[in-house]
């Protein structure tokens, strides 16, 4: 039995030895470059037999190892950097970085644009371990994407399978409505490891970043926040799934968020946040946003007071769900505490819900609610491993659990809306129990009289 190989050097299965398949191993990039020194004719002649006797002329091996559209970055190689590949690539083609790529040896002017305005092309290394994009010695921002923004929704970048480290903003995002970044990783860039910014064209046309999905990405040790979204950028609809977001924005007296998140029915699914120096996540600027099945532990590491999740009065309807929160450390923190004041802090933004988590290990409680309206917290779904108080409020209105109002004096409030149902807590002459909102006043669902 052999390997069979395609026209690209790619393992396609194993077929029987005969006189027509000989035993042939998958070219590395040196063996390549080595092949180029071959005839002419004997080349061809190799092409011939791996294709079956046929050959297919727009895939050749030329003499910049353009393998079928792959343009690949390596020592030694007719490309040695990624400026000259993407210079030199065509609508289709992929820039592939080699492990055997050294940015600084091979003299890489940063930031690296990748203009999807001219060309729509792929940047993408083998595994995000061993295709390294060092920027160590460099101050300036690693990769910089550009796109048409919503002039044209049909061009998506797409950025994959990279390790990012050192210079200031990792990977910069501007104008690149629906684009896809995989399997990254953002480790110790002097600035945030991700940042979707802003972008305004020389005549005043403001080009927005929108729909954006990252996948499987991670910022480590990153000096800013892991990942960013600006306000400018209208991030709405940003996805995250598996992604996280580790030990970022605590270098000196940093105190930044692990994840910056803004926009409208933006999601974070999957993944962990933790060990950063200010919240996990900071969120403002945008409703229906979500975090959903993530891992949470030792956020605030910087921070006096810290807590992993911060909703503003601008994160309405938030919904955090199916996440597991932990507010010890497990290394010495910088903040000299060993555990984390709060896991979430509601502070304004009406209409969140909370449901279905477990937690443990928060000096003063889970969740605090502060000058919130109609909080939810859905009080029955949620497992507490440890004494941990479960909620504290400070100032906020219609507190709610699986959509009703908690105990309280009714008399004191309003219903959210005909038919609302609160639990009067007994003050006054009206019984404790059940009541209902008929649109102008509480009425006793356990003796039919208004409460007053």
């Amino acid at each position: 039995m052999t390997k069979d190989t395609n026209d690209l050097g790619e393992r396609t299965g194993f077929r029987p030895t005969n006189s027509r398949h000989t035993s042939q191993q998958t070219p590395g990039a040196e063996s390549l470059a080595n092949d180029l020194t071959r005839p002419t004719d004997e080349r061809a002649a190799v092409g011939t037999a791996a294709n079956g006797n046929i050959q297919n002329p727009a895939i050749q091996i030329g003499p910049k190892l353009d393998l079928g559209g792959r343009l690949i970055v390596g020592k030694g190689l007719a490309y040695e950097t990624i400026e000259a590949a993407w210079n030199d690539a065509q609508d289709g083609d992929k820039v592939y970085v080699h492990s055997s790529y050294d940015a600084q040896e091979a003299g890489e002017q940063f930031p690296i644009v990748l203009d999807n305005r001219e060309k729509e092309v792929t940047l993408t290394g083998g595994h995000p371990s061993g295709s390294v994009i060092d920027a160590g010695d460099t101050d300036t921002n690693v990769i910089e994407v550009i796109g048409r923004g919503q002039s044209d929704y049909r061009n998506n970048p797409l950025v994959q399978n990279l390790k990012i480290t050192g210079g200031n903003v990792g990977l910069r995002i501007r104008a690149a409505p629906y684009s896809m970044y995989q399997n990254l990783i953002l480790y110790q860039t002097g600035s945030h490891g991700v940042q979707l910014d802003g972008y305004t064209t020389d005549d005043g046309l403001e080009k927005r970043t929108f729909g954006v999905n990252l996948r499987y990405c991670v910022a480590w040790g990153c000096g800013g926040n892991g990942f960013r979204l600006e306000t400018d950028a209208v991030p709405n609809s940003t996805s995250f799934y598996g992604c996280h977001a580790m030990f970022n924005g605590r270098a000196g007296s940093a105190t930044l968020p692990g994840v910056q998140m803004r926009g409208y029915s933006t999601r974070w699914h999957g993944g962990s946040i933790r060990g950063n120096g200010g919240f996990g996540v900071d969120a403002r600027g945008g409703s229906a946003q979500s975090v959903y099945g993530t891992y949470f532990k030792g956020n605030g590491a910087t921070r006096q007071y810290p807590s992993d999740v911060y909703l503003s009065e601008t994160a309405v309807g938030h919904t955090i769900e199916a996440c597991y929160f932990d507010g010890t450390y497990s290394v010495d923190s910088p903040n000299g505490r060993s555990r984390e004041y709060r896991a979430i802090v509601v502070s304004g933004a009406p209409t969140v819900s909370i449901k279905n988590t477990t937690y443990r290990g928060y000096e003063d409680a889970f969740i605090l609610v502060r000058n919130a309206r109609d909080v939810d917290v859905h009080g029955p779904s949620h497992v507490g491993l440890d004494s941990t108080t479960f909620v504290s409020t400070s100032g906020s209105v219609r507190l709610r659990s699986n959509e009703v109002v908690q105990e309280s004096d009714l008399r004191e409030i309003s219903g959210g809306y005909r038919g609302d149902l609160g639990i009067h807590d007994g003050s006054g002459d009206a019984r404790w129990g059940l009541a209902i909102w008929n649109g102008r006043e509480w009425v006793s669902a356990m003796n039919s009289t208004v409460i007053q």
